[in-house]
């Protein structure tokens, strides 16, 4: 820390006195301190694990080389007995295991463990087979431990940047996130240890999502009735992993998995906020089933439309009006200077467009060369987070990783997937159904003719043919 501390005060210091070094010497060390941050994370276990999980999905509060570096933590830990388990489960319950489940005994073994807690595949007694999953014992306390002296920490680092950086030094001045940043880390994560909150959110996507997709989408059922804040008994699902399935299986419902996260952004306004491969299943009966609610987010209806309206936008190209859309959402104060972010976005955008037309060229044009544009496009849009005001909301970040989760399981089924054609058809019609077929022709512009040489590529929904349903999502506009 006294290192970091150092290089933090002496970079400052440099840039006071006009003596910064060369860009590539501070990128070099970035990496080098993200790599250190992340091995020392790892070091100190679960909650600070998940803590920098988090980060790594905020490139507006760390630069891209912590970005990157972080995204690479991973919370697997090692099982713990399963006669602790039992006996949280009797003390929960208050009564025998055997007198509920069948199957589950001391000589029982998870089936995963995480962090939190583990799993067990088991019966009841009246017959039906269940996933139980237990938390770790005296999980509150130690979580609770943690979080205090991280929120001890990032006073520090308040201070450091008011009192050292900006009145010592001169640095500019940045409004104070840090304490904020932490408390709403503490609030999710005292909520995930909460399994009655988790069944909630259950039974709220059983609900509200499920109906929206036509049965190609499956939640478990919840037995409330042996669900405790530490106990939580689901339906078992007989399925094995989206992600290890057979590449035609992959392909068939890839594009359910698109229309799932971004029905749960522009439609109902709650969605799953952990969607790892491991939480992405395919059932015997060919659906695609979402398990492990313990991390949801709402989104105001307020910035479900303003969402949508950034999503025409930038199906258009007008970076212009995307600056407006990230005022309205939150993303950029009003005072942005406009002066100095838009000529960096329209070239990012450039070189997007550039990169969408060689993957549309001629026989598909290199998918692998339009994907490593891409690469770097995305590295220079975290740098603009960085560099300018913008504070990304945590439902953005956390949608932005369901997608790209999608795509990572996506390109094992076909190395040609791509992301934006299969996520076009359902955000035009959802455009269309709330601002209408007039208003999104209008605010679409030039770019309607888009719709159809774009929708050509996406997959089809629902067994129909690719041309049929997008030339009739492309005749919305």
């Amino acid at each position: 820390c006294g290192s970091l501390l150092g290089d933090v005060v002496a970079s400052a210091a440099r840039e006071r006195f006009g003596m910064a070094r060369p860009l590539i010497e501070v990128q070099e060390q970035q990496a080098a301190r993200a790599r250190e941050l992340r091995i020392l994370l790892s070091d100190l276990g679960p909650t600070f694990i998940k803590f920098g999980q988090m980060l790594s999905i905020r490139p507006d509060v760390i630069p891209p080389a912590a970005v990157y570096e972080l995204q690479k933590l991973c919370d697997a830990v090692p099982s713990f007995p399963t006669v602790d388990a039992l006996k949280l489960v009797e003390t929960e319950l208050g009564c025998r295991v055997a007198d509920v489940f069948e199957q589950l005994d001391i000589e029982s073994e998870p089936i995963a463990a995480a962090s939190l807690g583990q799993v067990y595949r088991c019966c009841l007694r009246s017959g039906e087979q269940v996933a139980i999953k237990v938390q770790r014992p005296d999980m509150v306390r130690a979580v609770s431990l943690d979080l205090y002296l991280l929120r001890r920490y990032m006073h520090a680092v308040e201070w450091f940047k008011t009192e050292v950086l900006t009145r010592l030094l001169g640095a500019a001045e940045r409004s104070s996130f840090d304490v904020k940043l932490l408390d709403t880390f503490a609030a999710a994560s005292f909520l995930e240890l909460d399994y009655q909150h988790e069944a909630r959110n259950l039974m709220r996507f059983s609900r509200e999502l499920v109906p929206r997709l036509s049965g190609r989408v499956y939640v478990p059922l919840c037995y409330t009735k042996w669900t405790t804040r530490k106990v939580l008994v689901t339906e078992w699902i007989e399925g094995e992993q989206l992600a290890k399935s057979p590449p035609a299986v992959i392909n068939g419902l890839i594009a359910t998995g698109v229309d799932c996260f971004l029905a749960q952004l522009l439609a109902v306004g709650f969605f799953h906020s952990d969607p790892h491969p491991g939480n992405l299943l395919v059932d015997a009966h060919g659906r695609l089933v979402l398990i492990d609610f313990g991390l949801c987010a709402e989104v105001a209806s307020f910035d479900s439309a303003a969402l949508t309206s950034a999503l025409v936008h930038l199906m258009r190209g007008d970076v212009d009006a995307l600056v407006d859309d990230a005022v309205k959402l939150r993303f950029l104060p009003a005072d942005v200077d406009r002066a100095a972010l838009l000529p960096p976005l329209r070239s990012i955008f450039e070189q997007g467009r550039l990169a969408t037309t060689h993957g549309l060229t001629v026989n598909g044009g290199s998918m692998a060369t339009r994907r490593a544009q891409f690469s770097a496009i995305s590295r220079q849009l975290n740098q603009i987070f960085f560099d300018f005001p913008f504070t990304v909301p945590e439902y953005f970040a956390l949608i932005t990783r369901a997608l790209i989760v999608l795509e990572g399981i996506a390109l094992t089924g076909d190395k040609d997937f791509d992301l934006f054609q299969a996520a076009y058809p359902y955000a035009v019609k959802h455009a269309a159904r709330l601002f209408g077929r007039t208003q999104l022709a209008i605010m679409l512009g030039e770019a309607s003719h888009f719709a159809l040489s774009a929708i050509e590529h996406a997959p089809a929904r629902d067994g129909e043919g690719v041309n049929s349903n997008l030339r009739r999502t492309a005749s919305v506009v």
